[in-house]
């Protein structure tokens, strides 16, 4: 057997390096994919916080409320008293996106923009909002309450829930 062509250990050999040359190439494809899906999530979500400026900011007119909470860093609405009470609705709608698609972080993405742009002109509109509420389970971990405010900014798809008390 001088001929390696003939020989089902070599054969299966190629085989396989085949494969795996073929999945390395399918897998920097992939990569390479989600890094233009990860790209085309951060322009959506700087495209819809930067509405800013559809909104009518510019020369001459001061920004609304709504306008900063658009422009505001987390770290800056967090820290501005005027935006905070919004904000901490807007850390809540985060955790509501990230939950309603855990196996889709750029539909989470938009879903949170969206809730941003929503916070926003909710406050041009001249809405005030209370601090988000969160509760303590026995085991010390604190978790955010679903408020009527939640189901609103996600249109019901997430529901307040009841007290046992409450239920008929």
């Amino acid at each position: 057997m001088s001929d390696d062509s003939d020989d089902p250990v070599m054969a299966l050999l190629a085989t396989q390096r085949a494969v795996l040359a073929a999945v390395e190439n399918l897998a920097s494809q992939v990569e390479a994919m989600q890094g233009k899906v990860d790209a085309m999530g951060e322009t959506l979500t700087q495209l819809v916080a930067g509405s800013a400026g559809a909104s009518g900011a510019g020369v001459g007119r001061e920004l609304t409320l709504g306008d900063r909470f658009r422009q505001a860093t987390d770290k800056e609405a967090a820290a501005d008293p005027e935006l905070r009470a919004a904000y901490s609705h807007y850390v809540i709608a985060q955790a509501i996106a990230q939950n309603l698609h855990r196996d889709n972080p750029v539909m989470a993405k938009q879903e949170t923009a969206q809730a941003r742009g929503w916070i926003a002109d909710q406050l041009d509109q001249g809405r005030q909002f209370d601090m988000a509420k969160a509760k303590r389970r026995e085991d010390g971990v604190a978790h955010a309450v679903i408020e009527l405010i939640h189901e609103e900014m996600f249109s019901g798809r997430v529901r307040v829930r009841t007290q046992p008390s409450q239920e008929r």
